[in-house]
């Protein structure tokens, strides 16, 4: 399948806004890179499911992962695996990091960013990461 190349680009913005708002910890940008519906499948099959924009996804995020120290995210490979004109599916390499740079982990997902009402957002996604 080719890959449409703007497509692309358009889903490796959203990601690379949501990284940034996760690292900021700026709840509402955050909440701006999502589309809703929006669920998460974590790594034991667990679905989180988001109707709407009214839970502080950061907050959530935060939640699970203030044991293990983590400060930031930084994204190590994105790759669109397919596109349409109104979706992508794009894999991510990413490590999480404690505040002295030490890692935490090295995690891989598959985010499913989509076009909604003119927005393009994370609709979807899926990891080895909680």
């Amino acid at each position: 399948m080719q890959i449409d190349q703007a497509i692309a680009k358009k889903a490796y913005d959203v990601i690379t806004r949501y990284i940034a708002a996760i690292n900021a910890h700026n709840a509402e940008a955050v909440r701006d890179t999502l589309n809703f519906p929006h669920f998460r499948i974590g790594l034991d099959g667990n679905c989180i499911y988001y109707p709407e924009p009214s839970l502080d996804h950061l907050a959530v995020f935060r939640n699970r992962t203030n044991d293990d120290g983590w400060h930031h995210s930084v994204v190590d490979d994105m790759q669109a695996i397919f596109t349409f004109p109104s979706k992508a599916h794009v894999t991510i390499n990413f490590r999480r990091l404690r505040a002295d740079g030490s890692e935490i982990g090295s995690y891989h997902s598959l985010y499913i960013v989509t076009q909604k009402d003119g927005h393009w957002g994370i609709q979807g996604g899926s990891g080895t990461g909680l």
